[in-house]
């Protein structure tokens, strides 16, 4: 699949763009629509801008437009294969009705649009109510279905502080050129695939055909990290993934992730994540 420019159609004739999608989207496209996003029954990590997080049923991301993005499955639910592996709504605010949100009943959502630029993941009460309403989507017809976005919208904007997360960095500014978008998208599934097998700089440049300097400014420029951090940040989120769904001992999750010391995996996972793998482990059976 060849990393692109998402052609929405549906948002070029109608207001919204609803789907729900029988597969997740590994490729880093882009699109100028927002995207709400429940994830179904993949489990793994997304990628949006500069930032990197898990993927797992009842995952709910608003991502902004223009912001590249992809989605790295590790595991699928099959208890249900009739499942869609995500519901998406998709829209911009020229398909949704110019002046729509600048109207007074409907200011606030045009305020938090403009916050949704860099994205967020939701939580808590908030990710409980809007799972609810997309969910029952899929019954409605088209008005229906309108008035409902317009409805999941509203209660995002009243989320607590605790239930919404902003994801993309202010300082983050991508790079459209279909060149680097193409060879983002080869080198982040490059890395994906292969997160628990020693992966080099020299490595990497190989993949994109760039010499390890040039590959590094080139890396650093178009997803906002380097690439050390950035294969450093996957790998912990695999980790995460292992210390809550298994019972496998931190060392044997440290060298299963693709680290290579049992103290780099702890350094790194407290530059991470702010506190220890066993801390982590004990935080989440504590809340379960």
């Amino acid at each position: 699949m060849e990393a692109q420019l998402e052609i929405i159609s549906n948002c070029q004739t109608r207001s919204f763009n609803y789907k729900e999608d029988t597969n997740i989207w590994p490729v880093w496209h882009h699109h100028p629509e927002y995207d709400i996003l429940l994830i179904r029954k993949n489990t793994g990590h997304y990628i949006n801008g500069d930032y990197i997080g898990e993927l797992k049923p009842g995952t709910l991301l608003i991502m902004g437009p223009n912001l590249p993005h992809a989605f790295h499955a590790v595991e699928v639910d099959e208890n249900d294969p009739t499942k869609p592996a995500m519901s998406v709504i998709q829209f911009s605010e020229e398909s949704m009705g110019k002046g729509l949100f600048d109207k007074p009943e409907t200011m606030h959502i045009g305020e938090f649009l403009k916050e949704a630029e860099r994205s967020f993941e939701f939580s808590g009460k908030t990710r409980d109510e809007v799972h609810e309403l997309i969910l029952a989507m899929e019954e409605l017809n088209d008005l229906q279905r309108f008035t409902q976005i317009i409805e999941v919208l509203d209660v995002m904007t009243r989320a607590s502080r605790e239930d919404r997360k902003k994801l993309v960095s202010p300082l983050y500014s991508p790079n459209l050129n279909r060149e680097n978008v193409n060879k983002v998208d080869q080198i982040t599934r490059h890395i994906s695939n292969n997160l628990e097998l020693p992966i080099s700089l020299a490595e990497a440049a190989d993949v994109c055909m760039m010499s390890p300097k040039s590959f590094s400014r080139f890396f650093k420029r178009n997803t906002g990290k380097t690439f050390v951090n950035y294969v450093n940040e996957l790998r912990i989120a695999q980790a995460c993934r292992r210390l809550i769904e298994t019972k496998n001992s931190v060392s044997n999750i440290c060298y299963d992730s693709g680290f290579n010391t049992l103290s780099n995996f702890n350094r790194r996972f407290q530059e991470i994540k702010g506190m220890t793998p066993r801390e982590f482990r004990k935080r989440y059976l504590d809340k379960n």
